[in-house]
């Protein structure tokens, strides 16, 4: 056994104690949030499952890692950060997937990250915690606004067209690029595609009637404004590509929602996101 001169379990190396662990209901439940996020921060997991107890559950998401091997600690995130004081990240393990399968338990995905790769391998990790940090940040606000609900990419994705479905990332949408003032160099229509961090929706409960807002999210860490080449990636490229799809009507066709937004979100915007700032951020209406 790993552990520290206050017998503290080491946080980056399994460290079993042989303790006799029963599956519980809110074990499960844990997994369930991985499946569903791919990875969640422990803070976030407190925050979906109010636990009455924080310290218990923090305990058991380290028996859940340490005895059972249900989940992981994806060693990305050590080499960001104080790995010592920052909150761990975890991630469901191939044998928690494998126990949700055996209950038929697998819940509806939040984003595709949930999905692993074939060979296991993690995306770029920061990048991916942004997205994660959005979506869990904005489904939680939901949980507490009245008569709202929030979308996600599975159910979206379960009412696209077969062709979407069947595709090997059904996130990516074609799009064509005119030729216009922004991007000179362009002089035939281009046809691109756009691949958005995120899809999800807002169900509104309006005098008895559901309304749908549907938003595509990008989070941006490092992508210039503007390139040289306006083929090359770039903010101003990735804004024309999203307006030529929501112009177009683009979006109807490839995942059969009736509307469509663009939200950028920024390493400043995830560590100043409050309940407020992402719902005005959304603008989402106030009856």
């Amino acid at each position: 056994m790993v552990a520290d001169t206050l017998l503290r379990r080491s946080r980056f190396v399994r460290s079993p104690r042989g303790k006799r662990i029963l599956i519980s209901e809110r074990d499960i439940s844990i997994l369930q949030l991985l499946y569903r996020y791919r990875f969640l921060r422990t803070p976030q997991i407190i925050r979906f499952l109010r636990p009455g107890s924080e310290r218990r559950l923090i305990e058991r998401l380290g028996d859940l890692f340490h005895e059972t091997t249900l989940i992981t600690r994806p060693p990305a995130q050590w080499r960001y950060g104080d790995p010592r004081c920052t909150s761990v990240v975890h991630e469901l393990s191939p044998k928690g997937l494998a126990l949700l399968e055996e209950r038929d338990s697998l819940p509806s995905r939040a984003t595709t990250l949930s999905r692993r790769t074939d060979k296991g391998r993690s995306p770029q990790f920061p990048h991916a915690m942004m997205i994660v940090d959005t979506l869990t940040s904005i489904e939680l606000a939901l949980r507490e606004t009245p008569d709202q609900r929030f979308v996600c990419i599975e159910e979206i994705l379960e009412r696209s067209p077969a062709s979407t479905k069947n595709a090997k990332n059904p996130l990516t949408a074609p799009v064509t690029i005119h030729p216009n003032k922004d991007f000179p160099d362009i002089r035939t229509p281009w046809h691109t595609h756009v691949i958005p961090d995120g899809l999800f929706g807002i169900e509104y409960l309006i005098e008895g009637k559901k309304r749908y807002r549907f938003w595509a999210l990008e989070c941006e860490r490092t992508s210039p404004i503007r390139r040289s080449h306006s083929r090359a990636s770039s903010l101003t490229r990735k804004h024309a590509a999203y307006q030529a799809l929501i112009h177009s009507g683009g979006y109807k066709a490839h995942w059969n929602i009736p509307n469509l937004k663009l939200l950028v979100m920024t390493e400043n915007d995830t560590n100043l996101m409050t309940t407020g700032s992402i719902l005005k951020a959304l603008e989402c209406p106030k009856q």
